[in-house]
């Protein structure tokens, strides 16, 4: 691996550790839920924000 792959290897692992940190659920790879309401509607996004944490996300990146 050079030294720039292994780097964004490290931020990759950094960012999924991050999420699940803070709820978010890992489904696959570069899947993750968050449930944060008993609605029954998920949203499906690119990019997860703060402001997501009290509605159903579905993030894929």
């Amino acid at each position: 691996m050079t030294p720039s792959a292994v780097e964004a290897e490290f931020w990759r692992e950094l960012k999924e550790i991050e999420a699940e940190s803070i709820g978010w659920i890992p489904l696959d790879a570069g899947a993750y839920l968050h449930v944060g309401s008993g609605e029954a509607v998920i949203e499906v996004v690119g990019v997860a924000h703060a402001s997501m944490a009290s509605s159903n996300v579905l993030w894929v990146v």
